[in-house]
């Protein structure tokens, strides 16, 4: 199999490919081994593997895989500047009902929502090569810490608020509209007037 071959494999995969399809295409363990120590391919995880070199935004992975999904949560918060925090696994929100199969890289954590937590606040954010990926807004993002708070952390729900209250752009009626909504409005609007 030559260098094009194993490169048109990957690009049939979407840019990650597992063990065994390498395997079918004809390439044994010590020839991936060799792409591996030639810096061709990195090995992401065990038996999963990525072409060197090649555009890859885990996000953008991930809402392939899941359309459905909303990234949300800590997801959210990283990618809004909310925490330090920097999760393990990328945190998606379906539908109660949805189903999907997870992919085995990268990691990911469903919540299954319900219908107003599920619809309201989504918006749409860059990610990857020319493409938008569906996230939570701002406000919406900050309102589930504070709905999920003790399951989270109350430390971290803390600090979202605090760091949520320090933007410019931050937009207090957008916050307590949604805060009313997921019925979590006391709750917010104790934070804001302790960090305010």
């Amino acid at each position: 199999m030559t260098q094009s071959d194993v490169l048109e494999k990957f690009r049939q995969q979407g840019s990650i490919i597992r063990a065994g399809k390498l395997k079918e295409a004809g390439l044994n363990y010590p020839a991936i081994k060799h792409l591996i120590t030639t810096g061709q391919v990195e090995k992401l995880n065990r038996g999963l593997y990525r072409w060197a070199g090649t555009p890859y935004d885990e996000k953008a992975e991930i809402d392939k895989l899941i359309p459905g999904g909303v990234f949300c949560l800590f997801t959210a918060c990283q990618h809004y500047g909310l925490s330090t925090f920097v999760p393990s696994e990328l945190h998606v929100a379906i539908p109660r009902k949805a189903k999907y199969r997870l992919p085995a890289y990268p990691p990911v954590k469903l919540y299954y929502w319900d219908k107003t937590s599920y619809e309201t606040g989504i918006t749409q954010v860059p990610a990857g090569d020319n493409h938008k990926i569906r996230m939570y807004d701002l406000e919406k993002t900050v309102c589930d810490v504070m709905r999920l708070r003790n399951k989270i952390g109350l430390d971290i729900a803390k600090e979202v608020m605090k760091n949520y209250l320090a933007r410019k752009d931050r937009d207090l009626v957008k916050l307590l509209q949604y805060a009313r909504l997921l019925r979590v409005e006391s709750t917010v609007k104790t934070y804001v007037h302790i960090l305010l």
